[in-house]
Formats: structure tokens, C-alpha cells, sequence
């Protein structure tokens, strides 16, 4: 399973604040949290009106969060020049979050990737919109995973999102998205799939009942990627939990594990 902490991000006050400020302690706490509570990929995203100064956000977190752990970093962003400057500065080998077959996107996109070195999220979006249903996001995943492989990406290197839509504008989005997962893992085993699970609680109360049940039915069925909030009270303990259900978990031993390290709460 992969964790991607979702936590530094331009959206949120916290974190926006901090940007503004440039409070390198407040991002080093947020990210040695994640580290700490099981996050594998810290996501990155410096969001801003004003194009140029997203560039120098993403830089400066990336600076940041580096001198403070040791972890492969996520560089979420749509503009090209703060890609380009968060995929030079990462250590590690890092993921591009994300592309998809809008063209506003996989145009300037595609060739930092093709240059690039680096997993890569794939959004099911098109020009047409988000994906419908099943159907509709198989026809997407198959377009955009050619033209990824075109690209020089690994089927291993391809992470797919399969648009985790709000479950309270219509009641059948979660289970189209749990089926639309069984389906992508069977046509493209070797594939990763997940993203933003949170997108389809927005809106409800206690969101995270919802998140939980979300996660436990996409992992059972194929999903082994989370860009989460790992600092949620019980939802890495949701993850161990929903892959030894899933015959996931050898004899249980990262369940097992996580408890004698105390994670499962």
C-alpha cells in the first residue's frame, strides 16, 4: 500500500498561512507528523493565484520538507513551471500529481514527463468532464494509460485515479467508483489505483465513517494507493485492518506490527 500524506497543501489555512509566511517550523511539524504516523510520500501542493509564486512555493516547500525528513515527495500541481521545479529539487524519485486527458493539463504536462523521470498520477478527467460511471472511466483509464506508456511510464509507475466523486450529490458515486477499481485492476493488474478518497465524504457529517467504509471497499477490490490525512485518528489502523481482510497481509504480520508499534488507534 502506497501512503501519500495529503497534508501540505496550499488549501488548507494552516498550511496557506505558513506559505504566506514562510514558517518553516510550522511545515516541518506537518510533515514529521505524517512520516511518523505512516505516510510512505508526502504530497506537496503550493497552490496560488499568482502563477510565478507557485513555482516559488513548490520550491520551497520541497527545500523545506527535505531538510526536515527523509521521505519521496508528491508534487501536486497543474502549472507546468512549478512541476519542473518541484521534480528537479526532489531527492528522491518523486510522483507527479497529476495528469489527466484534459488538454489544458496533458498538453504542457506530457513533455516534463516524458523528461522526467517519476511515477505519475492519472486522473480519469476529460474535456467531457468527469467520468460517468464505470464504463466511462475504463474508456479513460485505457486512453490515458496508452498514452502514458507512450510516454516511457511503466505500468508499475502509473498510479490511476479513478475520480472519487462527492457521495452526497449522488448516492451510487461510491459504489461506481468501488467497481470502476475492480474493473481497472483486472484489465491493468500491474497499475496502481487511488488518490484523493476524501472527495467523496465532502459535504456529510463525521466525515471520516465515511472515508473508513470508502477505503475498506476500494482496497478489497484493488486499490493500493492513499493520498490521505495519516494523522486521522483510525484511519492507518482502517488501512491495516482493510488489507489483511483483503488477503493483502501475510499472516497478518503488518497488522500485527502495526500494533506492537502502536498505530492501530
Amino acid at each position: 500500500m502506497i501512503i501519500i500524506g495529503e497534508r501540505i497543501n496550499a488549501t488548507r489555512k494552516p498550511i496557506a498561512a505558513a506559505l504566506e509566511a514562510r514558517d518553516s517550523q510550522a511545515i516541518f511539524r506537518t510533515a514529521r507528523e505524517q512520516l511518523q504516523a505512516g505516510a510512505h510520500y508526502l504530497d506537496i501542493n503550493g497552490g496560488d493565484p499568482r502563477p510565478a509564486r507557485e513555482a516559488e512555493n513548490i520550491a520551497w516547500l520541497v527545500e523545506t520538507v527535505q531538510g526536515s525528513v527523509d521521505v519521496p515527495l508528491c508534487i501536486d500541481s497543474a502549472n507546468p513551471q512549478a512541476v519542473k521545479r518541484g521534480l528537479s529539487l526532489a531527492k528522491h524519485r518523486a510522483i507527479l500529481n497529476s495528469i489527466s486527458l484534459e488538454s489544458s493539463r496533458l498538453g504542457p504536462l506530457m513533455p516534463i514527463l516524458e523528461q522526467s523521470d517519476c511515477m505519475v498520477i492519472g486522473l480519469l478527467m476529460s474535456d467531457q468532464g468527469a467520468p460517468a460511471g464505470v464504463d466511462d472511466r475504463l474508456r479513460n483509464a485505457e486512453q490515458l494509460i496508452k498514452k502514458l506508456t507512450a510516454a516511457g511510464r511503466k505500468p508499475e509507475d502509473i498510479i490511476i485515479d479513478p475520480c472519487f466523486l462527492t457521495l452526497s450529490v449522488d448516492c451510487l458515486s461510491a459504489r461506481a467508483v468501488i467497481d470502476a477499481i475492480a474493473a481497472i485492476h483486472k484489465e491493468w493488474p500491474k497499475v496502481h489505483i487511488g488518490g484523493g478518497c476524501s472527495n467523496v465524504s465532502f459535504g456529510l457529517p463525521r466525515r471520516r465513517y465515511i472515508n473508513f467504509a470508502l477505503l475498506a471497499g476500494a482496497i478489497y477490490h484493488g486499490m493500493d494507493t492513499a493520498l490521505i490525512d495519516p494523522c486521522t485518528p483510525g484511519i492507518m489502523a482502517t488501512l491495516y485492518a482493510a488489507q489483511a481482510v483483503a488477503g493483502k497481509d501475510e499472516f497478518c504480520m503488518n497488522y500485527v506490527t502495526a500494533e506492537r508499534e502502536g498505530k492501530l488507534v
